[in-house]
């Protein structure tokens, strides 16, 4: 019989089990019907195996429908594909949210800026969370680069194509992802280095917003990474079994460099550490809400103390490059400067010597003067 609308109407549902009706005019297409429903499906012969293909159900589908459908799925078979199989392994294919819990579970534990790489999942990402890793595109991953950029976070926005690069390679290399990685290949925007510290001028308004700070954690975590230049991950990491107040030192077990990394530590550092209390059964120096564990994320408290001190332009990591740039205005030499910050290259802490223009401009006015005395002469 030729499946038509009356046809399918007048079909009884079976009390249990199920029936086809085949269609003579396109083999392969029938209906199936079940004591619930009645579908449309393809049944065809692939790789020596009967598959059987639902495309959808009468009533979602007209018959034409179903047959125009019927035909492209039997094409696709005919060229040697199998679509049972790539729905399945589309089913099986895991979304964003899951692909993001296995990277904080598998690598970002293990990464120094996993805090970082969190902050981007949640503020970015977390629309992709239910989709599933083969219906993200290239032109997804390019449209969301292009809005950070826009928003004034080209950083940013280069960070986040570099992340979900990452996690589409390790989805593919656990067996999750075998298709393109959509972040390939994506253009990254052109970065501008920031120079930007704490200038001799603004120095007394960032010490005055300090002191204005109420929670004591908070204000001490700031004020020793100021003094020390330390990250902020290994600041707000600091345990009072890395420390050792009577000779002024501070043992930094975990840094970027991947190495252990002794700190001696400023006087009026000392005399911070020492008034901060300390809450029994946190190891932690700078203890987070309640008590519990270390502080985490100061992003909220660096915006109202910057704001406070008119410093609007001055980010978290400025305060690191503030340490470097006063101690190049001081005149300690860069391998000494390097040690401090813990530097494993020295070009990176060759960027410190150009943020500091008054040796250059001393040097300027010298030079003009002991020029111009010619000129005097001549006269």
């Amino acid at each position: 019989m030729r499946l038509t609308k009356r046809a399918i109407d007048q079909a009884q549902h079976p009390v249990s089990g199920q029936v086809f009706l085949r269609d003579d005019e396109l083999r392969g297409f029938a209906l199936r019907i079940t004591p619930g429903s009645k579908s449309f499906i393809v049944e065809r012969e692939i790789h020596g195996r009967v598959r059987r293909l639902t495309l959808g159900r009468f009533g979602v589908l007209t018959v034409e429908q179903a047959r125009d459908l019927a035909r492209i799925k039997i094409g696709e078979i005919a060229a040697g594909q199998d679509p049972v199989e790539e729905r399945r392994q589309r089913r099986k294919t895991i979304t964003f949210g899951d692909l993001e819990k296995l990277y904080k579970e598998r690598h970002a534990v293990h990464k120094k800026s996993a805090i970082d790489d969190i902050g981007m999942l949640k503020k970015w990402l977390s629309e992709w969370r239910p989709r599933r890793l083969n219906t993200i595109t290239r032109a997804d991953v390019t449209t969301k680069h292009a809005e950070i950029g826009a928003a004034g976070h080209t950083t940013r926005a280069n960070r986040m194509v570099a992340l979900v690069r990452t996690m589409f390679n390790l989805a593919s290399d656990w067996g999750h992802h075998p298709g393109p990685n959509p972040a390939s290949r994506i253009k990254f925007f052109k970065e501008v280095k920031r120079d930007r510290f704490v200038k001799p001028d603004e120095l007394p308004r960032l010490w005055k917003a300090l002191q204005n700070e109420p929670n004591p954690y908070v204000r001490g975590a700031f004020f020793i990474g100021l003094l020390t230049g330390a990250r902020r991950s290994e600041v707000l990491g600091m345990k009072w079994a890395d420390l050792d107040l009577v000779q002024g030192l501070w043992r930094i077990p975990d840094t970027k460099a991947g190495r252990p990394h002794t700190l001696p530590l400023p006087h009026v550092v000392v005399d911070e550490l020492t008034k901060l209390p300390r809450l029994q059964g946190n190891p932690y120096v700078f203890c987070g809400r309640w008590g519990r564990k270390n502080l985490n994320n100061v992003s909220k408290p660096w915006l109202r103390i910057r704001k406070e001190a008119g410093l609007d332009d001055v980010r978290l990591h400025d305060l690191r490059r503030t340490l470097g740039s006063w101690l190049v205005a001081a005149g300690a030499s860069l391998p000494l400067i390097g040690k401090a910050l813990n530097h494993s290259q020295p070009a990176t802490t060759a960027i410190y010597a150009r943020l500091e223009l008054d040796p250059v401009r001393e040097a300027l006015e010298a030079n003009a003067a002991r020029m111009l005395r010619y000129t005097d002469k001549e006269k």
